[in-house]
């Protein structure tokens, strides 16, 4: 009677073990934390799957009141969560090696670039360093392989590019169109485009039309921007850093009194600094040689 009574003693203690102690609402929330910052680290959502199932199995037996099966749950979850970030700290010392070796050959390349295929190289470069700040060592190999495999070879190319037609850009390209109509012979306004690319790496653009551009409209404007220019591959890239206008008359056909009067519209001129970039052009060589004439060298 005795031994019956310790024995059935022993089980509920056993059942007590198992299905008395409940799994925390901070263990799931701890968990689920663990997983999104590996995740965000670049661990492969296969490594971490296994641990959201039982991480998700957790939760539901949780919620149904299946206390035993909660806590098997969650004791698995963490084990494999523990083992991930074991991992991945592994690997921010096994990846350091391969990832000096692609660093070399990119400062390598770097000193062989110039103008904006360098500001291009940062600016990816810069992305690196973020993530390599952050201990996020996935995302720092593969940045780094991209940048060797893809970008420096297109980055080489352009440079070359480069050198071949910095002497070619300097002087003036005029590119000239006239607007005419075979029924209305009055439509006859010319537009032209400049740009004068100097020596120092200065750059003027102006652009002008005059004469009547459609049946009820004339122009008759010049806008004039100035800046510095450099080459991106092939590529002539305008940082204007001012623009001036410096005339904008317009006149409109418009109807007064059952006749037909050309009005005149002079909008203001002005002088202004531009510091955001908005006014910045490009234009690939091929096309300014295809569009523009050298006026001078």
């Amino acid at each position: 009677m005795k031994k019956r009574f310790f024995a059935v003693a022993l089980s509920l203690s056993v059942i007590t073990l198992l299905c008395g102690c409940s799994v925390s609402q901070r263990t799931l929330d701890d968990a689920q934390s663990r997983i999104d910052a590996l995740k965000a680290k670049g661990v492969p959502d296969s490594s971490l799957s296994t641990a959201l199932v039982y991480l998700y199995q957790a939760k539901d037996a949780k919620q149904r009141g299946n206390k035993g099966l909660a806590s098997l749950s969650a004791d698995s979850m963490r084990i494999l969560i523990a083992q991930a970030e074991a991992l991945y700290s592994e690997n921010l010392v096994k990846m350091k090696p391969e990832i000096d070796s692609l660093t070399f050959i990119i400062n390598k390349a770097k000193a062989e670039l110039s103008g904006l295929q360098v500001k291009k190289l940062d600016s990816a470069m810069k992305v690196v360093e973020t993530f390599n700040q952050k201990n996020w060592i996935y995302q720092v190999e593969s940045n780094l392989k991209t940048i060797v495999a893809n970008m420096l070879p297109q980055l080489k190319f352009n440079e070359a590019r480069v050198k071949e037609l910095r002497g070619r850009i300097v002087g003036e390209w005029v590119c000239t169109n006239k607007t005419k109509n075979d029924e209305n012979k009055a439509i006859n306004a010319v537009e032209k485009k400049v740009f004068m690319f100097n020596k120092d790496g200065s750059a003027k653009l102006v652009e002008t039309k005059k004469g009547q551009s459609s049946p009820v409209l004339k122009e008759d404007y010049e806008f004039n921007s100035y800046g510095t220019y450099d080459l991106l591959g092939d590529t002539v890239m305008i940082f204007i850093k001012r623009f001036a206008a410096v005339k904008q008359n317009f006149e409109n056909l418009v109807d007064k009194n059952g006749k037909k009067a050309w009005e005149t519209k002079k909008e203001a001129t002005y002088d202004s600094t531009i510091t955001d970039g908005s006014q910045d052009r490009w234009i690939p060589f091929t096309e300014m040689q295809a569009d523009f004439v050298q006026a001078k060298k």
